[in-house]
């Protein structure tokens, strides 16, 4: 999903999305946390891992010569401080989330998700069609909150996509555009403007997997009028 380059119109002083969503990865905990689009029921929107890094801390050096200086113990990575400040961020961007799914015509406007980044405390709004009245009243709560705000356009609605997940959904897998692919699971991805389908191919595709990666994406796309993206993986139910 590009950014909009108009999207700054919606506020006085432009905000570059790249700038808030830096840091921000798929599955990083509250390092770049995602707000995803309502799926179909039995429809798995996301998919998220987080990868925890063990660190071992190095061997003492050898004491064999008294004048040697032993190494001092380093500082804990903890920082209880930090800990703190990242939370309070993410408590304020989700009071502001709240905020808005309260707000009368919500549902009727072009709002489509909002992506928080506690490490900066800033949000994107993702936005379907032209600024309008409840666009500028977020901006302006997020303004007075004093937390950063852009706009990212999308080409599609949130009826768009949840009309597109229903119907790639409703297909079996070894029919109709899945005829040679197993599907795990469709959703959405804050990183791709459309819908993602994750899954396997049930036989190898003799014309190379980038290939038949292309020719499934062209078929769901034209089936559902909304861009499709594949994901190679199978979600294995907690």
């Amino acid at each position: 999903m590009t950014f909009d380059e108009n999207a700054s119109q919606a506020s006085p002083e432009p905000v570059n999305p790249d700038e808030l969503a830096a840091g921000m990865s798929t599955g990083s905990g509250l390092v770049g946390s995602r707000r995803l689009l309502t799926s179909v029921a039995a429809v798995v929107a996301a998919v998220a891992v987080a990868v925890a890094v063990a660190v071992t801390p190095a061997a003492p050096a050898a004491v064999g010569n008294p004048a040697l200086k032993q190494p001092q113990p380093t500082a804990s990575s903890f920082d209880q401080k930090k800990e703190e400040a990242l939370w309070h961020r993410e408590d304020l961007l989700s009071n502001l989330n709240e905020w808005i799914d309260n707000q009368p015509g919500i549902k009727t406007s072009g709002y489509v998700t909002s992506i928080d980044n506690p490490d900066t405390g800033s949000i994107i709004l993702v936005w379907y069609g032209p600024p309008d009245r409840i666009q500028r009243q977020i901006i302006d709560e997020a303004r007075r909150r004093h937390i950063p705000i852009a706009v990212r356009q999308s080409r599609y609605s949130t009826d768009d996509v949840e009309r597109a997940i229903k119907q790639l959904a409703a297909i079996d897998s070894g029919t109709d555009v899945f005829q040679n692919f197993k599907v795990s699971g469709v959703g959405t991805d804050i990183n791709f403007d459309g819908v993602k389908v994750i899954g396997e191919y049930i036989h190898p595709p003799a014309e190379g997997i980038p290939a038949a990666d292309t020719t499934l994406m062209q078929a769901m796309t034209a089936k559902t009028g909304v861009a499709a993206t594949i994901e190679h993986g199978e979600i294995v139910p907690a």
